[in-house]
């Protein structure tokens, strides 16, 4: 028979709380009742309860088949949990080391699990998916169980007493419960089913083991230096689900609380509890009657030691018996950072018309001046637009384009030696430890694309750049590989002159868009894979399943793909010598001798003029050039940065238009336009391109085009459906249509358009889980629309 009654604090737990009764715990419940003006009424229920009455759910973690329960997760998941869970809990009640290292990865692992599986935990997991049924939050709950395992172990453990104090620790139906002394209970960051992140530096986790003996666990920024340290900044390396190497037996374990103490922190685990805390005697419940200090205030019952700390930081360095040897600093990065990167800017002595510390080029009072901290990026290392430039720069210095060299010089002259300097410059702006969610723009209400589609320089300036004169801000992926992250045979570091002809597109790609990533109207970005490995993985499994399903380009990419294609591979041959050439052709594309000779000839006659051929010949061993096509970001990658910038996507492919049409929100699988009878009579965007020449945004009919966009995009952000304003929008729309039709003065160059913008946005659950799992602390429930420029049916 299925398990109904679900506990998820179990008895065995409940069990080490009691004192003035044996077989039972004193609990007080808050419960809400609506009034009928709206209001509500709250009532407290106090009562004595055995183990197995309270701290429970029904069919909590049952799945359904039809009328058949299943109750596997309870059995199959958590009893192993609990049984090793129990165990472990008991080793960290003794004092002794050995059993603290035996015990210790059960009982983080258990931890992790107490912290989602409660009531509270799983309307925490709801809260990050547009929405879940029963199986897919069971499904969901597994996959995240362990997400805050590494970041407690790499922090200061303490075991605190209460042995000595004549009130002793309760315990709340959330029993994991973090503080943090910036966040009080009515705070933005506390708003139910929220905790303040575990990443936050001032973030700091609690849990009695039992009535006398307690965790609390602190992230080493903020104890080494608690007056300073910002507490609701990211501590250094907050990426979760990673591998970490921690001294297991290094628990502080001398401090011996005072009545005071414990029901200090009494009143930090009853005030982030959902609904009910229990206690071994009444009078422990109300700990907020003895309480005369503020919330900040209650921060210096929780701070380890300061004398313990020694124990914790430095470097760490372990030898294997294969001769390798694993590198390790105190915050778990496996590189050592780059201190160039680093930035310590006072805002205090900034003035209104100084650049912006964030480094985003625009004068402060026009950037982060009214910014609130947690929408900013990072002011603390070299923001991703100082990085391309000074990127640029060595782009331009090592080939010598500042000293009078020409690009026809850099095709005959590019050398091993320069691609090396250039992309290990490009690997130490961009370690594998980037924290990369503190670089990204924010999802802060401004009106921003990130584009998807071809990321070639033969075809990024057709409609991709044109579309950036649209928006406030518009992202696009850099196609530069990152060394740091491909396998030696692929580095263009490790094997430079099979990489001359990708270094040459790389290269002219980021010459192209310095202009545009100077001026800030094109934000270069990185792939967040590149540091995040958990993330990396999942989205090589994404692309080794749909490598299974054989997905089939459309008409239109396909002609685009092939001539690419076609035209790399005879650009990349132009290094071999002319009878390779002559019979690549014949076996490639089945040309007679003739016909493949005289192509040859034609090709190497006009080699001069095309930017992308090498004006070089290389050893017939290394004449096999190396050739990255990306259509980035991919699907998943984009509809997460997307989440993460509150951006709308941009594409101009439509086989990644047709990808994210199957992401639409559906409501009984039925998908609904609320704003489309405006977006459907903007049927056609023009094409700046004065904008391509003078990095100028044009007025005129393009200002019209841009206002209207940002006008419609505010309504779907804001969810307006004013019938109204829509029907005066899409009068709008049809009048700037006809106007369109109608220019004769100076014809424009049009582009057909389209957006799709559903109710409740686009999505996907595979994404969701990535974003509960990433180091991000803010992104999007879903993206809102998805614009598509060029696009044929």
């Amino acid at each position: 028979m299925a398990t109904k009654d679900n506990h998820y604090i179990p008895q065995w737990h409940q069990k080490g709380f009691m004192s003035e009764r044996d077989d039972q715990l004193c609990h007080l419940t808050r419960r809400e009742f609506p009034l009928p003006n709206g209001g509500l009424k709250v009532k407290t229920f106090q009562k004595w309860h055995t183990p197995a009455q309270r701290f429970y759910g029904e069919h909590l973690y049952s799945t359904f088949f039809g009328e058949e329960v299943n109750d596997d997760i309870e059995r199959k998941l958590f009893g192993p949990i609990d049984d090793n869970g129990s165990k472990a809990v008991r080793a960290f009640l003794t004092d002794t080391q050995t059993e603290w290292h035996h015990n210790f990865e059960d009982f983080f692992t258990y931890l992790d699990a107490q912290k989602l599986r409660t009531p509270k935990g799983l309307d925490w997991i709801r809260s990050k998916y547009p929405e879940l049924d029963q199986l897919q939050l069971m499904i969901e709950m597994q996959s995240l169980r362990t997400i805050h395992c590494t970041l407690w172990a790499e922090g200061v453990r303490e075991l605190v007493s209460a042995e000595d104090s004549d009130v002793k620790f309760i315990v709340s139906d959330h029993p994991i419960t973090v503080y943090n002394y910036a966040c009080p209970p009515d705070s933005e960051l506390c708003e139910y089913p929220n905790d303040p992140d575990i990443s936050l530096k001032g973030s700091q986790t609690i849990f009695p083991l039992d009535k006398n003996r307690c965790l609390i666990l602190t992230n080493l920024e903020y104890a080494q230096d608690p007056e300073n340290a910002n507490p609701l900044e990211q501590r250094i390396n907050a990426t979760r689900m990673r591998r970490s190497m921690v001294n297991t037996i290094e628990f502080i374990n001398t401090r011996k609380l005072t009545a005071d103490d414990v029901t200090k922190i009494n009143h930090i685990i009853k005030s982030r509890a959902k609904v009910s805390v229990a206690a071994g005697k009444e009078d422990w419940l109300y700990p907020e009657r003895d309480i005369a200090c503020d919330w900040t205030e209650l921060r210096h019952v929780l701070l380890p030691p300061e004398n313990e700390l020694y124990r914790y930081g430095g470097e760490m360095y372990a030898h294997f018996e294969d001769g390798s040897v694993h590198y390790q600093d105190a915050f778990g990065r496996t590189t050592p950072p780059n201190e160039f990167l680093n930035k310590d800017i006072d805002e205090a002595q900034l003035g209104r018309n100084d650049l912006c510390g964030c480094g985003s080029g625009r004068k402060y009072k026009n950037c982060c001046r009214d910014v609130p901290q947690e929408l900013r990026t990072t002011w603390s290392v070299a923001s991703i637009r100082e990085r391309h430039l000074m990127f640029c720069n060595c782009i331009r210095d090592v080939l010598g384009l500042d000293s009078g060299k020409t690009w026809l010089d850099v095709r005959r002259e590019l050398s091993d030696d320069q691609i090396r300097r250039i992309y290990g410059f490009y690997s130490a702006l961009w370690p594998r430890e980037t924290d990369i969610y503190s670089l990204l723009p924010k999802s802060d209400g401004k009106f921003r694309g990130l584009y998807t589609g071809p990321l070639d320089v033969r075809t990024i300036g057709f409609s991709a750049l044109p579309m950036a004169s649209m928006f406030d801000e518009f992202l696009v992926e850099t196609p530069v590989t990152n060394p740091n992250n491909v396998r030696p045979d692929f580095s263009p570091i490790e094997n430079p002159a099979r990489y001359k002809y990708q270094a040459l597109k790389d290269f002219m790609f980021m010459l192209q868009l310095e202009p545009y990533i100077g001026l800030g109207l094109v934000n270069l970005i990185p792939d967040p894979n590149e540091f995040d490995m958990p993330l990396m993985r999942a989205m090589m499994e994404m692309a080794r399943e749909r490598g299974d399903r054989q997905e089939i380009l459309n008409e239109q990419d396909h002609r685009l793909h092939f001539r690419l294609f076609t035209e790399d591979l005879l650009n990349s041959t132009a290094m071999m010598p002319k009878e390779a050439r002559v019979q690549l052709l014949i076996s490639e594309f089945g040309l007679d001798e003739d016909v493949a000779t005289q192509t040859i000839d034609t090709l190497e006659g006009a080699a001069e003029a095309s930017p992308l051929v090498m004006l070089q010949q290389v050893e017939l061993r290394d004449s096999g050039q190396f050739q990255q096509f990306r259509m980035g970001p991919n699907y998943e990658m984009a509809l997460l940065i997307a989440q993460v910038t509150g951006s709308v996507l941009v594409t101009d492919s439509g086989s990644r238009w047709q990808e994210l049409m199957a992401a639409q929100h559906r409501t009984q699988g039925i998908v609904s336009y609320p704003w489309n009878d405006a977006h459907t009579q903007f049927n056609a965007v023009p094409i700046d391109e004065p904008f391509l020449d003078t990095f100028r945004k044009s007025q005129g009919i393009f200002s019209t085009a841009r206002n209207w966009l940002k006008t419609t995009d505010r309504m779907v952000q804001g969810n307006n459906r004013n019938a109204a304003q829509l029907t005066r929008l899409a009068g709008h729309a049809s009048d700037f249509t006809n106007r369109l039709e109608r220019q004769t003065a100076e014809p424009l160059l049009l582009d057909r358009f389209r957006i799709s913008s559903p109710e409740g946005g686009f999505y996907d659950a595979t994404v969701q889980r990535l974003l509960a799992r990433s180091s991000c602390l803010r992104y999007d429930r879903s993206v809102r629309s998805v614009y598509g420029v060029g696009i044929q049916d």
